[in-house]
């Protein structure tokens, strides 16, 4: 496989990627979602944050009251919304954040806040504000911090930080490939977990091969990976899996996993996914060799 690769970073990791490769991305910090909703000046982030007052002001409580609770101004421009979380229930807020780093702005939405924890969670919130930072196009991150699309939190606050990136090769619209992460461990390795049901598996599938099943660690990154391939109908099928378990509460070693894919589908032949074990194989070895926590991220 001929494909040029490049390295893009994404949490607190760096992944290599092939060029032309699509990547959708997604992130999440202390649990809940960060998105990335425009790239404007101030003006276009008082328009955000209007637009949504106002659409929380509409909304009202079974009291007959606004759901809108207050506004609250953060660190460099930045903006955070209260409301209640259910229209029933004025014991609960959520809350609507616009976070400004350079020209992004990003939505960051946390709900189930007591009313015991508001003032911790403005305190949170402006600990963020003051620490978000643009990424200037073609510069790679550096210093602490978690990486989110082109900004970065330039923080290393211990949270339930996670990531996915799925990348949708080009040429190669059968291949599922996906690389995630979240701060947590789980209990068993890949090969403690499966490694039983996969017996079973290849005993019981006709065509279906086991082609590795061993540790596969990566750098300082301790991990397993497991993959099979089968042939059914002319159409040469994959289920590759690598996976470091992680360490609870570490930001430096989260659980991490890779996935690729080639199952039934619209497509009846190979065509639009591998030529041969060798190319998916291939591929495979040069994204998983290349995953690696980001110098000074932690």
């Amino acid at each position: 496989m001929n494909s040029v690769w490049k390295t893009h970073a994404i949490g607190r990791h760096f992944v290599d990627v092939p060029t032309g490769a699509k990547l959708v991305e997604s992130w999440k910090y202390g649990k809940d979602a960060l998105e990335r909703v425009a790239a404007g000046d101030d003006g276009q982030i008082a328009q955000l944050v209007a637009r949504r007052e106002a659409e929380l002001r509409k909304q009202l409580q079974k009291s007959g009251k606004p759901s809108f609770v207050d506004r609250v101004l953060l660190a460099n421009g930045s903006v955070a919304l209260f409301s209640w979380s259910e229209p029933y229930d004025e014991t609960i807020y959520a809350s609507d954040t616009y976070f400004k780093a350079g020209r992004s702005i990003i939505r960051y939405q946390k709900d189930a806040i007591p009313l015991s924890n508001r003032e911790k969670a403005i305190t949170f919130f402006k600990r963020c504000s003051a620490k978000w930072r643009e990424i200037p196009a073609g510069q790679t991150p550096e210093g602490i911090g978690f990486v989110a699309g082109n900004a970065m939190l330039a923080d290393d606050f211990p949270n339930y930080e996670s990531w996915r990136l799925l990348i949708q090769l080009e040429g190669k619209p059968d291949v599922s490939l996906e690389v995630s992460s979240f701060v947590g461990a789980v209990e068993e390795g890949l090969r403690q977990r499966v490694g039983g049901i996969l017996t079973s598996m290849l005993g019981a599938a006709a065509g279906l091969a086991q082609l590795r099943n061993h540790a596969r660690p990566v750098g300082p990154i301790q991990a397993d990976e497991i993959l099979v391939a089968g042939t059914q109908n002319g159409k040469r099928g994959y289920g590759f899996k690598w996976e470091a378990p992680g360490k609870d509460y570490s930001l430096a070693e989260p659980n991490m996993n890779v996935s690729l894919q080639v199952g039934e589908s619209a497509y009846a032949t190979n065509r639009e996914s591998f030529s041969s074990d060798g190319e998916a194989l291939e591929l495979w070895d040069t994204l998983v060799s290349s995953i690696r926590l980001r110098p000074g991220a932690v």
